[in-house]
């Protein structure tokens, strides 16, 4: 950065018979609005990968797991209700099959 603005200063000030030695940039300060643009655009681009690397996750363990085990896509379906639920502070409801509640269930 510094050589390039030395370029720009020694071709502006060269007609002026001025002779440039050297540029340093010693503090820069950037306007308010400009800082929480770079944060935000920082922020977006962490939470980009984030994103990118849990896809990457679930897509190399779902290749690997849900293959090899039946109850796997169950345990699945269970971790995304519970990463909803905590999320969006809902309750869900989901039905069951009567097959699975005991038919001969006595009464007290």
């Amino acid at each position: 950065m510094d050589k390039n603005i030395k370029a720009i200063v020694v071709k502006e000030t060269m007609e002026w018979g001025i002779e440039v030695i050297d540029v340093k940039i010693r503090d820069i300060q950037l306007p308010e609005n400009m800082r929480r643009m770079m944060a935000n655009q920082a922020e977006a681009e962490r939470s980009r990968r984030a994103r990118i690397i849990l896809a990457l996750a679930e897509e190399q363990a779902a290749g690997k797991i849900i293959d090899q085990s039946p109850s796997a896509i169950k345990l699945r379906l269970y971790q995304t209700l519970a990463n909803i639920a905590s999320e969006k502070n809902s309750t869900i409801l989901f039905p069951f099959p009567e097959e699975m509640f005991p038919k001969n269930v006595p009464k007290k």
